[in-house]
């Protein structure tokens, strides 16, 4: 009897165990079901925030701001020594008179218009060929120096330099010519074989460039320096050029060709021209064959 009364109170007692163990897990359960259904506030609120901001992709970036292209550093405003305005300077000696070219007379000569008033203008320092000379008329390479004259200043804005004389003994003015582009039109014309250098003292300011510019013109053979043509008359006769001093008597053939030339200057008025009778006696060159 003592056996079974032991084992009657321990049996209830195992049976408390057992439904303690029941409610407890039933407890866990109850409570593991209620973190899975609400979640703590704070784990919401970072899932909510990160489901509300984008996704930062390609697209969806904002553009880059624009770049501003370098550039040099602003300058000063150059007010302090203002500009002068008008047309270039021009790259002429000081002191030059500007003047407008109104007419072309010939390959040394042109009338220019000064602040209104029109004056004739002898080139300074050189000689063209004639083309309107009363006596000699229209001389070798005449029309061609008028026309290269005409080239270079017809119409032109031209800049005068004066030497020492004013005038020469037909009233026209004696100056150097220049061009706006620095162009010494007097150099120019001898450089280009259609003038002479011409000294004419005290006017001798730039004669060392005219010489050097005739030497230039000389050994290449230009213009006034290149083959004269052989000129004849209406006979058939040579003609020869009585304008100026222009020959020796090493500059003809013959004899008989020297005083072809002696008699047709004589015959035209201009005597012995070119200096062929040394001894005055009519008879030209007497020392060629």
């Amino acid at each position: 009897m003592r056996t079974k009364h032991i084992h009657a109170l321990s049996s209830p007692t195992a049976s408390s165990r057992h439904r303690l163990g029941l409610l407890a897990a039933a407890l866990i359960a109850a409570a593991s079901a209620c973190d899975s259904a609400a979640p703590p506030t704070s784990t919401v609120t970072r899932q909510a925030t990160a489901a509300a901001r984008p996704t930062e992709t390609a697209a969806h970036r904002p553009p880059d701001p624009p770049t501003e292209p370098a550039t040099d550093p602003p300058q000063p405003t150059d007010t302090a020594m203002p500009r002068p305005t008008g047309t270039a300077e021009p790259l002429v000696p000081a002191g030059c008179v500007e003047a407008q070219v109104v007419d072309v007379v010939d390959g040394d000569t042109i009338n220019v218009r000064i602040e209104g008033d029109e004056y004739a203008v002898r080139y300074i320092g050189i000689d063209t060929p004639e083309t309107r000379h009363p006596e000699k008329g229209v001389e070798w390479m005449g029309p061609e120096a008028t026309q290269a004259n005409q080239d270079l200043v017809g119409g032109q804005t031209v800049y005068l330099e004066k030497d020492v004389s004013e005038t020469d003994h037909y009233g026209r003015l004696l100056r150097y010519v220049y061009l706006a582009d620095g162009t010494f039109v007097n150099a120019a014309l001898v450089r280009r074989g259609y003038a002479q250098s011409s000294t004419y003292p005290p006017d001798v300011k730039h004669q060392d460039v005219f010489r050097k510019a005739q030497r230039e013109a000389r050994e290449a053979e230009r213009g006034l320096w290149g083959p004269r043509p052989t000129e004849t008359t209406e006979s058939g006769a040579p003609r020869f050029d009585c304008s100026d001093n222009l020959y020796n008597c090493s500059d003809l053939d013959t004899q008989a060709e020297a005083q072809m030339c002696y008699d047709y200057c004589q015959a035209l008025g201009r005597g012995d021209v070119h200096w062929l009778d040394d001894d005055c006696d009519g008879v030209a060159c007497e020392s060629l064959p």
